[in-house]
């Protein structure tokens, strides 16, 4: 009895720590500076890229990448918003 429950103690610890491990092998692919933006796509620090864009009144948010931080940035419209993020 005491031997399931230990047995079932690991395999959650195991659980757990897979998908930190798997995080931090990505954050360890970033360059310096860089901010991860998505599962998959990387902006160079000091990069601004658009995001939350209104298809009816084309107005984007837009974030800029400082030190490896997302920060908020003025707000674009339409064709003079840079990249959409995570594109």
């Amino acid at each position: 009895m005491k031997m399931a429950s230990i047995v079932k103690v690991a395999i959650l610890a195991c659980a757990v720590a897979l998908p930190a491990s798997f995080s931090v092998a990505e954050a360890k692919k970033l360059p310096p500076g860089a901010c991860a933006v998505g599962k998959k796509s990387v902006l160079a620090s000091g990069m601004v890229c658009s995001f939350k864009c209104d298809p009816v009144t084309l107005w984007c948010a837009d974030q800029l990448c400082v030190n490896g931080q997302l920060t908020p940035a003025l707000p674009c419209w339409g064709a003079f918003c840079p990249a959409k993020c995570g594109n």
